[in-house]
């Protein structure tokens, strides 16, 4: 009897010592992130009706996929849509850093112009995602026409 009731007393300290032990920090898998955002222009700043979309979905093994979708229906023609991606580690350590751009016309006839640009997720444990939307690379006509 004394060697259950010392095996039961092992088991419960064990217990309230993992409970009270930090937690590794990386994100749980499967893991699934998603962010969305209006277009930013360095001069311009924020664009009506010009977003970024991105997801960033993996399995339980870690294995993924980040995919990043603009929207285009401002007046801007031919402006580079573009996402940072950042994969950042214990203590915002960034472990790796993905760029995504594509290109859109102005809105169509009746759409937004649309593009989805997607990569397999090659980091592994990180813990946290951040991503920005900018623009770049507008043509100065173009620019003339956001600024109504």
């Amino acid at each position: 009897m004394n060697s259950k009731a010392l095996i039961a007393t092992a088991a419960l300290c064990l217990l309230t010592t993992l409970a009270g032990a930090p937690q590794a920090a990386a994100a749980s898998r499967p893991f699934e992130f998603h962010a969305d955002g209006t277009m930013i222009h360095k001069q311009l700043g924020p664009v009506e009706k010009a977003y970024g979309y991105m997801t960033v979905i993996t399995d339980g093994n870690g294995a993924g996929t980040i995919n990043v979708m603009f929207s285009n229906g401002s007046k801007l023609e031919r402006a580079q849509f573009n996402a940072r991606v950042k994969f950042l580690g214990a203590g915002g350590k960034l472990l790796q850093e993905k760029h995504f751009d594509c290109w859109i016309d102005a809105e169509g006839l009746r759409e937004p112009g649309e593009c989805k640009v997607s990569q397999p997720l090659t980091v592994r444990n990180f813990d946290k995602v951040e991503v920005d939307f900018y623009l770049s690379d507008i043509p100065e006509y173009s620019a003339a026409l956001v600024t109504y």
